[in-house]
């Protein structure tokens, strides 16, 4: 089985790798870099997911994949509140599966970098932090968490939420599917 990740994040494509080989063994990871054709912090759940879904398309397209993945990061207003979220998409050709989660309170100082500045949240860790690159380490949820988890952990989560009809089917067959 071959599998492309559509970016060439090592985060994204470490977390892909930690799942997807647990559930195919012998699978062919590769990645790709593709356009999410979604703005690079994109603001909402929506955006989020149809960048997400392009990345898999695209991904399995490029490379004649048997399963395209995309993960893409993103903040939210969640109950009056600016928060992280995150969304993977599975593309077998024929169905998408997605699955999210990830919600933690940013600060007020990422907050407003994000809000007034238009910065994407990896930058705005970056200038708060101090540190290069964060959203190709350990990201805000690292940072924020002091290490007790991950932006790879969770987009490892995702994925495994995206993969649940896959991994079990007979809650997700209807009764057409089945005949």
């Amino acid at each position: 089985m071959k599998i492309a990740v559509g970016s060439r994040n090592p985060v994204k494509i470490a977390a892909a790798r930690n799942v997807l080989l647990k559930i195919y063994p012998g699978a062919e990871i590769i990645s790709v870099e593709v356009d999410s054709k979604v703005s690079s912090h994109p603001l909402t759940d929506a955006e989020a997911i149809a960048g997400a879904r392009e990345r898999a398309q695209q991904a399995r397209k490029i490379t004649g994949s048997d399963l395209g993945v995309g993960l893409e990061g993103s903040t939210v207003d969640i109950d009056g509140k600016h928060m992280t979220a995150g969304w993977a998409a599975v593309f077998d050709g024929t169905r998408f599966h997605i699955g999210g989660g990830g919600h933690l309170l940013l600060p007020p100082a990422v907050d407003r970098k994000i809000r007034r500045e238009n910065k994407e949240l990896g930058t705005a860790m970056d200038e708060l932090t101090g540190e290069i690159n964060t959203k190709q380490k350990m990201g805000a949820i690292g940072i924020l968490t002091k290490g007790l988890s991950s932006r790879e952990k969770a987009y490892e989560y995702i994925l495994i939420y995206a993969l649940i009809p896959s991994l079990s089917p007979q809650f997700y067959e209807t009764a057409d599917e089945r005949r």
